[in-house]
């Protein structure tokens, strides 16, 4: 494969899912949506052909070890800022490209039975469209400010997906408080980007490199915190088995494989401003120390398997954070990619959890052994039942966040209130003409009809 040759296929890789979500979008916008089957043949059809096309991209940087830059341009110059949309696959961005692709086409093929005949099947489709092509940006953005773009398509489809069952009250508050976690983060990313643009008037990757160690410290530490919310990482993780509301192939793609594992794909994109700073990276470790240890203590005592799941990818995520403090970033790669899979394969058979689990007492003729008993050695009585009510609650961050969104909420709801009471006295009371025409009791003949 030539260079030319790579930088089209990477063209197409990204612009083919681009094209089927516009499709698939139009349609539904005009009030002609396409049949569940022809929805399963483009989806089908465009993650296949992509998948194809970066499966190409991943071996021809493998072999020749060059990255593959593709330019579209400068859309946007404004007083010394450039926008630059710049596309970079190198061995990181190509295999992140490539597991987006598999993993979406997999969990599409997936829905299209599990979702049959749901009232919100081709909204589902959308916005897995929309999370695949977000995810394929921040694979191969050249640019953090390209990369916050695809960043925040994520963050959109992963919280809308949660309340996509938003006839309940519950998947629309969790909806909001992932979507609230991922806009608080989200505002160190940007932060971030804005200082390394002043420090060094670009924000391409490239310019990380020429940061002074505290330039480094200052623009890493707001990268650091803006890659927190999505990788639920500590003390951000409360959200997490709240999104397990949304089905639960969006569960598996999000929580399990792509957009929680964006979060120390960041770290690895901007690491060298890790290695200019001991300090930040030696803070990287710390939180994902504490993250894995939180994560394995909570999980252990969750009493359904999504939950349970989740946690488990924190305390996995949390792990990869600390190779990445340590500067072992293959090793962060190749965890990512393999943890992403299994924990995709685990998320789709949880249904069949019970049918599974009696599958394996019939087999043994008995039931399992217990799990965790060494902590019965090693850990006294008094502790244990210590550390249960500990992660029965979560570590309590569950009341905190709740406490602290009730205080920075309260001034919003007075304005409310008060916003209630002046329309209220503009407003004509309301009379019998305004009152809807009730409907026919069942069974009752109705003339003209």
């Amino acid at each position: 494969m030539t260079p030319v040759l790579a930088q089209q296929g990477l063209a197409l890789a990204l612009g083919i899912p681009i094209v089927a979500l516009g499709v698939l979008a139009i349609s539904m916008l005009i009030g002609h949506p396409p049949a569940e089957r022809r929805v399963h043949q483009l989806v089908a059809t465009a993650m296949t052909s992509s998948l194809i096309l970066a499966t190409g991209l991943l071996l021809y940087v493998l072999v020749t070890g060059q990255a593959v830059v593709v330019s579209l341009g400068t859309p946007i110059a404004v007083r010394g800022y450039h926008f630059d949309i710049v596309f970079a696959a190198d061995l990181a961005g190509s295999t992140y490209l490539w597991l987006d692709l598999l993993l979406c086409g997999l969990i599409s093929a997936f829905s299209e039975r599990y979702l049959h005949q749901e009232p919100g099947y081709h909204r589902f489709f959308v916005l897995m469209l929309a999370f695949a092509v977000g995810v394929a940006i921040i694979a191969v953005a050249g640019g953090l400010d390209l990369l916050f773009a695809g960043w925040e398509i994520v963050g959109l489809a992963s919280a809308l997906l949660i309340a996509f069952f938003w006839e309940r009250r519950a998947p629309v508050e969790n909806g909001l408080r992932a979507f609230a976690t991922y806009r608080f983060t989200d505002l160190g990313l940007l932060l971030g980007i804005v200082a390394l643009h002043q420090e060094t008037g670009a924000a391409s990757l490239e310019s990380l490199g020429s940061l002074s160690a505290s330039s480094a410290l200052l623009v890493g530490g707001l990268l650091v915190f803006g890659a927190m919310g999505k990788g639920a990482i500590f003390p951000f993780t409360p959200w997490l088995p709240r999104a397990m509301e949304g089905p639960t192939p969006s569960s598996a793609i999000f929580y399990g494989a792509l957009s929680i594992h964006a979060s120390p794909f960041l770290l690895l994109r901007v690491h060298d401003v890790l290695e200019a700073s001991p300090l930040l990276a030696a803070a990287v470790v710390a939180l994902g120390l504490v993250t894995a240890a939180h994560a394995s203590m909570v999980g252990r005592v969750q009493t359904d398997i999504k939950s349970a799941l989740g946690y488990a990818s924190v305390a996995q995520v949390g792990l990869i954070w600390i190779w990445i403090g340590l500067g072992f970033t293959h090793l962060a790669l190749a965890h990512i990619v393999g943890h992403a899979i299994l924990r995709t394969w685990q998320l789709l058979r949880s249904p069949s959890l019970f049918l599974e689990r009696r599958a394996i007492v019939f087999a043994l003729a008995d039931h399992p052994g217990k799990t965790g008993w060494f902590f019965e050695l090693v850990i006294p009585a008094v502790a244990r039942r210590s550390l249960y009510r500990l992660a029965l609650e979560r570590w309590y961050l569950e009341a905190f966040w709740s406490g602290t969104i009730r205080v920075l909420t309260a001034p919003l709801r007075v304005v409310d209130r008060l916003d209630r009471r002046w329309a209220a006295v503009f407003e004509p009371a309301p009379t019998t003409e305004d009152a809807p025409a009730a409907l026919p009791a069942e069974g009752v003949e109705v003339h003209g009809r």
